[in-house]
């Protein structure tokens, strides 16, 4: 869940949301930010589309970050937080110091206790890690790319929060078709024990969008600042 996305095939494109790049005439979407940007924070399960949504704002100019890098980023760095790691789930993921992402993913995702545990060890050095980075962009359009926003009730950061919506079975298949060695039904499950832990968010922060009118909605949203 969350940066363990990563730990079986991440998200995968949606045709719809590519071919809308094709459509969706050039605009000036910076023109008259604030001197701190835009922030915007894109949410939604595995496999929603979280990142081509992210990634089609870069060569705009936008900072894109994404959470599931920078976990692992910061996993692989931390001491303690691999010794951590290990001591909760074996030697296996971290053994030699070496952070291991699929066995940690197999471990993570063995119960949804598991996952709450892994969750007890990354989350808060990781939620202060991202807020940093986001209090120091310096682009007009920052955006984080992170599935656990809702989870980690951080929506103040951000002038908008978008959450992904997109059917069970086409997440799948975009999951299925990336391969990694993980197997559908394996694949289903994790997403099902995501779907446990954390909740579709109801705030009236949130605005819920189809995957293929992401870019296209938070572009329009970000015009209206102009």
């Amino acid at each position: 869940m969350g940066f363990l996305d990563d730990c079986i095939p991440p998200d995968g494109g949606c045709k719809a949301a590519i071919a809308a790049l094709a459509v969706v005439p050039p605009v000036n979407w910076f023109a008259g930010a604030s001197m701190r940007g835009v922030r915007v924070g894109i949410a939604g399960y595995m496999g929603a589309g979280k990142s081509t949504c992210a990634r089609s704002f870069e060569p705009a100019g936008a900072l894109v970050i994404d959470a599931d890098a920078e976990a692992k980023r910061l996993m692989r760095g931390s001491v303690d937080i691999l010794d951590r790691l290990r001591r909760a789930f074996g030697d296996d993921v971290a053994g030699d110091g070496e952070l291991r992402v699929e066995a940690l993913g197999r471990a993570a995702f063995g119960s949804v206790d598991a996952l709450r545990t892994l969750n007890g060890i990354v989350h808060p050095p990781l939620v202060g890690h991202l807020e940093a980075l986001i209090v120091e962009c310096v682009k007009p359009l920052c955006i984080l790319d992170a599935a656990l926003i809702p989870l980690w009730n951080i929506e103040p950061w951000f002038d908008l929060c978008v959450w992904i919506d997109a059917p069970f079975d086409t997440r799948l298949e975009r999951i299925a078709a990336k391969g990694g060695g993980v197997d559908e039904r394996e694949i289903s499950r994790r997403m099902r024990m995501q779907e446990e832990v954390m909740g579709v968010p109801a705030g009236e922060r949130w605005v819920r969008v189809p995957d293929g009118a992401c870019r296209e909605y938070i572009a329009g949203e970000i015009n209206k600042r102009r």
